[in-house]
Formats: structure tokens, sequence, C-alpha cells
């Protein structure tokens, strides 16, 4: 039990902190996707 304990402590202490995934995802240059996705799922549903 201890070990996994130990292994999950480990684990969380890898993962990024909030803060840290939100400045990475900020970081990120802006996409723009032409089509828009909502475009794509109108011209889909109209074909229906």
């Amino acid at each position: 039990m201890s070990r996994y304990v130990l292994r999950e402590i480990e684990r969380a202490l890898e993962r990024p902190t909030r803060r840290e995934l939100l400045e990475a995802i900020r970081s990120q240059p802006e996409m723009v996707l032409d089509p828009s996705p909502a475009e794509i799922i109108r011209e889909e549903r109209d074909r229906r």
C-alpha cells in the first residue's frame, strides 16, 4: 500500500499545476480555423 501511495504522490508532483497549464495554453499562438467548426457543423446539419 505504501508503495502505491508514494507512486501516486510522485505522479501528482510531476504534473503541471493549474497555473502552469494555463500559462502554457495562453502562450500558444491563436489559431484561426477557416471554415469555423460552427460553420462545418451547420453545413453538415443542413445536408440532412
